[in-house]
C-alpha cells in the first residue's frame, strides 16, 4: 500500500469527486476508482457507498475510519521525509549555492572565507551564472541556495534580503556628466546607455512622498559587467552600476563615478530558496554570516 494511494483516497473523501480527484491527482478517473477497489479489496470492506452525484458519495463507517488513519499516516510520511532530508543535509555538510556573477565577484568572497575560518569541516560548493540560471537552479533542486539581485516574487521560492548595494553612474573621465559631485535622473535623459543585465531598465525613485521612475532603452546590454565597464571606457555610452563593480577603474581614472542626489539608489541583494526547505545547521548559519554584510 503506497502512501500516495492514501492521499488519493484522502482527496476523493473531500472532494466526493473521482473527476475532481483524478484531475487534482494528476491521473485518469479510472485510475481514481482502480485504487479505491484496491484498497477495498485489501481491507475486505466497503469504503464508499457510490451513487449518481456528489450527493450520493457517503463514507461507510469502515470509510470513516480509514480516513482518519489515512489523515495520520500521511502526515507523518511528509515528516519523516522532512527529517530525513535535514539529517542527509546536515550529515553532508555541503551547501550547494548558485550566486549570480555580481554577487559571486564582490560581496561572496569575504563571506566565504569567513565562512570556511568558522566552520572548516562544511564545504560551500558555489556554481555561479546569470540571474535566471540561478533561480532555475534552486527551483529544480540543484542548488540549496540562490544569490541573486534584484529579487522576484516566483512561486515556490521565498527570498531575505541580506545587502545592499550603492547604484551610481558610470561614465568616461572626459564625458560632461563625469565632472558633476551627484545627478538625477532627469539629468540622464537623451543619454546613450549601456546596460548589465542585472540591473533593470526601470528604475524607481520617490520624490516628494510619492514614487516616480526612470525608463531607459539601452543602446547594448550584456551579461558580463567587465564588457559594460570596457563599452563605457571607449565612451560608446553611460551605465549605472553597483559602485563596487567600479572601483578598481575609478581609482586607476579610466572611469568616473557620479552618485545620484536625494540619497542615492541601491542594488538590493537577496538569498532565495524553495519554500518547502528544510535547512541544515550550516545553511542557517551561512544566511546569518550573509545577513553580518549589512549587519541584519
Amino acid at each position: 500500500m503506497h502512501v500516495e494511494t492514501l492521499k488519493t483516497f484522502c482527496d476523493l473523501a473531500e472532494t466526493k469527486s473521482f473527476t475532481v480527484t483524478a484531475k487534482r491527482r494528476g491521473v485518469t478517473q479510472s485510475a481514481v476508482s482502480q485504487l479505491l477497489t484496491c484498497l477495498e479489496r485489501d481491507f475486505r470492506a466497503r469504503l464508499v457507498e457510490r451513487g449518481a452525484g456528489s450527493s450520493a458519495f457517503k463514507l461507510t463507517p469502515q470509510g470513516q475510519a480509514c480516513l482518519e488513519y489515512n489523515r495520520e499516516i500521511v502526515r507523518l510520511a511528509g515528516k519523516l521525509k522532512r527529517e530525513i532530508r535535514k539529517i542527509k543535509d546536515a550529515c553532508s555538510g555541503v551547501i550547494e549555492l548558485a550566486a549570480c556573477h555580481s554577487i559571486a565577484l564582490y560581496q561572496l568572497p569575504s563571506v566565504l572565507r569567513q565562512f570556511q575560518q568558522d566552520y572548516p569541516a562544511r564545504a560551500v560548493h558555489v556554481r555561479y551564472g546569470n540571474v535566471d540560471r540561478v533561480y532555475e537552479d534552486v527551483l529544480e533542486n540543484k542548488a540549496d541556495l540562490g544569490l541573486v539581485s534584484f529579487p522576484r516574487k516566483i512561486k515556490g521560492l521565498k527570498s531575505e534580503r541580506f545587502h545592499q548595494e550603492r547604484l551610481v553612474l558610470v561614465c568616461h573621465p572626459q564625458h560632461p556628466l563625469a565632472s558633476r559631485r551627484a545627478v538625477t535622473f532627469a539629468k540622464l535623459k537623451g543619454q546613450r546607455f549601456v546596460a548589465w543585465r542585472e540591473i533593470p531598465w526601470i528604475m524607481f525613485f520617490r520624490t516628494l512622498g510619492m514614487y516616480d521612475r526612470f525608463y531607459y532603452q539601452p543602446l547594448q546590454e550584456f551579461e558580463e559587467v567587465e564588457m559594460v565597464k570596457r563599452a563605457v571606457e571607449v565612451d560608446v555610452g553611460i551605465s549605472i552600476l553597483p559602485e563596487a563593480t567600479v572601483l578598481s577603474e575609478v581609482a586607476n581614472k579610466t572611469l568616473a563615478a557620479v552618485s545620484f542626489e536625494k540619497g542615492g539608489y541601491y542594488q538590493p541583494l537577496a538569498v532565495i530558496y524553495r519554500e518547502a526547505k528544510s535547512f541544515s545547521p550550516e545553511m542557517e548559519k551561512f544566511i546569518q554570516s550573509l545577513k553580518r554584510l549589512d549587519g541584519i
